[in-house]
C-alpha cells in the first residue's frame, strides 16, 4: 500500500491538522519532453510557503508542460500562487492514480485543459483555522480568497459553492459524473494516452477503406479513442450508431457520442448532431437545439461540402421555427462555448 505525508479519508479532522500544520516543502521537479512534446512538471508533497518560488522558476524555462499533482492539500497561499502561474502559462493540470484534495484541487483547477484517471477523484474542503481548543472551523476569510481566486479562473457559482460548501471536517469527491454536473471539463487521459487515441482513431479510419471495409474492427478501434476523449472518433462511433454499421443500430447512442464530441468542439459533430435531431422532429425545443448545432456546424466548419450542408439545414429549419425561437437560437450560440476545444480537428470529412 502506497503511504503519503496524508492518507486519504472521508473524515478530515486529523487529515486536515497534519496536512496544514506538518507540511513540509513539496518536491517539485521538471522533466523535460521529447521533440515536440510537452515538457512535465512533477509537484509531490504538501504545499509550504516558497514552493511557489520553485514553481515559478520552472515555469518560466518551459513553454508547454503537463503539471503532475500527488497531495493531500499543504498551504493554501502558494497553492493558488503556483494555479495563477499554471493559467497564465496555458499548463495542463494531471492527478492520475494519485491523491489529490484541499490545495492541491486548486492548483488542479487551474489547468488548461485538467486531466485525472478513470480511478482518481479530486477532493474539496472548506478551507479552516483551529479554535481555542484545537478543533478545526471554516474560515470566511480564507473562503473568500478561494471564491475570488475560482471566479477569476472563470468558474461558475455553483462550483465555488461545492469547492466551499463542505466543513472543515468534510470532504466534497469530484469524479466525472459530478464534474459534468458542475460544467468542469475534464479530460481522463494524458499526453501518452492523447498519442495511443489518435492511432487507434486512424486505425479505425483504415479499417472503413478498401472494396471490403472492415467496419466491426473499425467501430472497436473507435471506442477505443473515444473512451481516451479523442472527438473525432467519438463522431464516427456516433455515426456507426446512427447507420447501424459494426454496431446495433442505436440513434440514442449516436446522440450520445455525437454530444461527447460536441463538447470537445468537434464542428463535424455539431453537424451530426443537428442532422439527427432534425430528422423527423416537430417539437420547437428539439428543433431550436438541431438549428442551434447547424448554425454552429456553419460557423467552424471550413469550406466545403459539410459547411454547405449545414447551411441548407438551417435554412430548413428556420422555416420551421418562430422569429421568438430563432433570437433564442442566436442567443444560445453567442453563449456556446466547448467543454474542452479539441486541438485535432477531423476538418471537412463527408460523413
Amino acid at each position: 500500500m502506497r503511504h503519503t505525508p496524508c492518507t486519504r479519508r472521508m473524515v478530515l479532522a486529523t487529515f486536515a491538522l497534519l496536512c496544514i500544520f506538518n507540511s513540509q516543502a513539496a518536491d517539485i521537479n521538471l522533466v523535460r519532453g521529447a521533440k515536440g512534446e510537452e515538457d512535465i512538471i512533477n509537484i509531490k508533497g504538501n504545499f509550504n510557503i516558497g514552493d511557489e518560488n520553485k514553481f515559478r522558476a520552472l515555469a518560466l524555462i518551459s513553454n508547454r508542460a503537463t503539471v503532475f499533482l500527488d497531495s493531500d492539500g499543504g498551504k493554501l497561499q502558494p497553492a493558488l500562487e503556483i494555479g495563477k502561474i499554471i493559467r497564465i502559462k496555458g499548463f495542463a493540470t494531471a492527478v492520475q492514480d494519485t491523491s489529490c484534495s484541499s490545495a492541491c484541487a486548486m492548483v488542479w483547477l487551474a489547468g488548461e485543459p485538467r486531466m485525472m484517471s478513470n480511478f482518481t477523484s479530486i477532493g474539496f474542503h472548506a478551507p479552516f483555522k483551529l479554535d481555542p481548543v484545537g478543533k478545526p472551523v471554516s474560515d470566511a476569510i480564507h473562503g473568500a480568497l478561494i471564491g475570488s481566486y475560482l471566479t477569476g479562473l472563470g468558474f461558475s457559482p455553483k462550483v465555488v459553492m461545492f469547492v466551499v460548501s463542505a466543513g472543515a471536517n468534510d470532504l466534497h469527491l469530484l469524479n466525472k459524473a459530478t464534474a459534468d454536473r458542475l460544467g468542469i471539463a475534464v479530460t481522463f487521459n494524458t499526453a501518452s494516452q492523447r498519442r495511443r487515441a489518435t492511432e487507434a482513431y486512424s486505425e479505425g479510419l483504415k479499417a472503413t477503406e478498401g472494396p471490403s471495409p472492415a467496419m466491426e474492427a473499425a467501430a472497436q478501434f473507435y471506442r477505443q479513442s473515444a473512451v481516451l476523449g479523442f472527438a473525432g472518433a467519438q463522431n464516427n462511433l456516433g455515426d456507426l450508431y446512427e447507420t447501424g454499421k459494426g454496431v446495433p443500430k442505436s440513434d440514442k447512442l449516436a446522440v450520445y457520442w455525437y454530444t461527447r464530441a460536441a463538447e470537445r468542439g468537434e464542428p463535424t459533430a455539431y453537424f451530426s448532431l443537428a442532422s439527427i435531431l432534425a430528422e423527423g422532429a416537430v417539437d420547437p425545443e428539439v428543433l431550436v437545439e438541431a438549428l442551434k448545432y447547424a448554425a454552429l456546424a456553419y460557423n467552424f466548419m471550413p469550406e466545403g461540402h459539410n459547411k454547405s450542408e449545414a447551411e441548407v439545414l438551417a435554412k430548413t429549419l428556420r422555416a420551421k421555427l418562430s422569429s421568438n425561437d430563432i433570437e433564442r437560437v442566436r442567443e444560445l450560440v453567442a453563449r456556446w462555448m466547448p467543454l474542452y476545444q479539441e486541438e485535432h480537428l477531423m476538418g471537412d470529412a463527408v460523413r
